[in-house]
């Protein structure tokens, strides 16, 4: 994994031959890797270590607010969540791919489906899904408040809040 110190890139070793698909960091001694095979991987500021997902399926992308509390998202439907000792498994209501992972805290947390038009929500209890528009892929989702937020998409999508999720342009 390339590592930039401020005036060089150098490797790290991973440790996993697995594709690494979705990185998030909490601080540069608090870093989270995920990918293929259910591998997630830590950064402590010194080295990668893996750690067990409870899941054998791909993840995408990974998003916090802080160590103890990270979200990663994946093939099947497959949410997770991290409170600082164990990853546990999170009910998302779909069997479809889930892609990217953004939220404002930790009671306000979006996820986006790779196929169909959902976007999906978090607000601490329990995710909930939403049509937003367009029927295409939802690739990204990344804001700066519960009503900042932006999601991007398969055809040049752009989707944002305001009062509710609407087309851009």
């Amino acid at each position: 994994i390339p590592h930039y110190d401020g005036a060089k890139w150098t490797g790290r070793s991973s440790g996993t031959g697995a594709r690494l698909l979705g990185v998030w960091g909490a601080s540069a001694s608090d870093v989270f890797a995920v990918g293929d095979g259910g591998a997630v991987l830590h950064y402590d500021g010194t080295s990668w270590t893996a750690m067990s997902s409870g899941t054998t399926v791909s993840l995408k992308g990974v998003w916090g607010t802080s160590a103890a509390d990270v979200f990663a998202v994946g093939d099947q439907g497959t949410i997770l969540h991290y409170d600082g000792t164990r990853w546990s498994a999170q009910t998302s209501g779909t069997t479809g791919g889930l892609v990217s992972v953004w939220g404002s805290s930790s009671t306000d947390v979006f996820a986006t489906a790779s196929s169909g038009a959902a976007l999906f929500h978090y607000d601490g209890t329990s995710w909930s899904a939403s049509a937003v528009g367009p029927n295409a892929g939802l690739n990204g989702v990344w804001g700066t408040s519960s009503t900042g937020v932006v999601v991007v998409g398969n055809g040049g999508v752009v989707l944002r809040t305001r009062d509710g999720l609407r087309a851009i342009g």
